[in-house]
């Protein structure tokens, strides 16, 4: 029998043994439906920002030859619709810049997910989660980690909007902003959640080699301070989440299982020894997985965020898409069940937001 047999095994009796669970499997079953046919979409090659480490601007960085055709993208997007696509992520460097592809899009995909600053508001008729990057609260850490100062447009540009969702990318260098966050979060009527910055080769590259800072990508970190991650600020973290959830549960849109587990110490995913790369991060390009660059032909990235080192990666995208799937420490006994019941229950609410009625498209069976 297969391991994906034996554990269905395994699930099947657990949920015999325990019916109070029965309900909100059939939801966890929904919310993992949604994202069934997913595909990443780059919409903008241009940002406004200059972040630390940045994921998108990478060593040699040469975009496409971009399509500038509205109505390319409008056949683009009805095409990609028709192949199927349940959930869309708009990506790029900065999605708000291109509104006018988020619109066409719109037409065809029941949900999507767009990135962005947060500097330039999304016009409210595009009904898709907005994931709004944030990287400090003090106005000195935001601007040294993103090359400007942006947290206060973003609280402006979104406050209140049901559409926004606050993702912190937390740092070894900003977590003592993540409280007051979390205060300005639930007086603005904004939800808050997490990323932890994960670097990518090209930021790694430049620490080894001992690169001097410059004033995009590069500006503020060397060997001896950065953004990586070590044993100390990880244990620090896996504190923290759980007294912000508890403070603010109105608020704070996390899971206690996944906090474990993204903070455990050493790489979090099978790393092929000879290519370096994940062999079961759920971000990866393959299956049905696609990913296209702005001249609309799809591109050869390992995963959502191609440039990531897989054995320091932490990225809450590629993190939340492998717990899709229980694995076989979800299915060992009652407990780790329901806790991975509360993780994709966390991740519904981080990734999906309901169209308006008139706007509702469907999603196959």
């Amino acid at each position: 029998m297969s391991s994906r047999r034996l554990r269905l095994v395994r699930l099947s009796a657990l949920l015999k043994a325990a019916p109070h669970l029965a309900a909100p499997y059939e939801e966890a079953k929904r919310v993992v439906r949604a994202f069934r046919k997913p595909a990443f979409y780059e919409v903008a090659t241009r940002c406004n920002l200059f972040c630390e480490g940045c994921y998108y601007f990478r060593d040699s960085f040469s975009p496409p030859v971009e399509e500038t055709d509205p109505a390319a993208w409008e056949r683009f997007f009805e095409a990609e619709g028709a192949r199927g696509v349940t959930m869309a992520y708009f990506v790029g460097a900065e999605p708000a810049l291109e509104q006018d592809r988020l619109f066409a899009a719109s037409k065809h995909f029941p949900y999507g997910n767009i990135g962005t600053n947060g500097t330039i508001r999304i016009d409210p008729a595009i009904p898709y989660r907005i994931g709004v990057s944030v990287w400090g609260v003090d106005e000195e850490v935001d601007a040294s980690l993103r090359g400007g100062r942006s947290f206060h447009k973003a609280i402006r540009n979104y406050a209140g909007d049901p559409r926004a969702i606050i993702l912190y990318t937390l740092t070894r260098s900003n977590l003592g902003d993540a409280r007051r966050l979390a205060e300005i979060c639930r007086d603005n009527d904004l939800p808050l959640t997490f990323n932890m910055y994960s670097p990518t080769q090209s930021y790694l590259r430049k620490l080894q080699e001992g690169e001097g800072n410059d004033r995009t990508f590069f500006r503020i970190s060397s060997a001896d301070s950065n953004l990586r991650w070590d044993e100390d600020s990880l244990s620090e973290v896996r504190l923290l989440m759980p007294r912000l959830m508890d403070e603010f549960p109105e608020t704070v849109v996390y899971s206690r299982a996944y906090n474990a587990w993204a903070t455990q110490p050493g790489p979090l995913y099978d790393i092929d020894p000879e290519t370096g790369i994940a062999r079961d991060c759920h971000s990866r390009m393959i299956g049905q997985m696609r990913y296209f660059k702005t001249d609309m032909r799809p591109g050869a990235e390992k995963c959502g965020t191609s440039d990531a080192v897989c054995s320091e990666c932490r990225m809450y995208s590629g993190g939340w898409s492998s717990k899709f799937e229980p694995r076989d420490e979800d299915v060992r006994d009652e407990a780790a069940l329901t806790d991975w019941l509360e993780m994709i229950t966390a991740l519904g609410r981080i990734f999906l937001i309901e169209r308006p009625a008139e706007q509702r498209l469907t999603v196959a069976a």
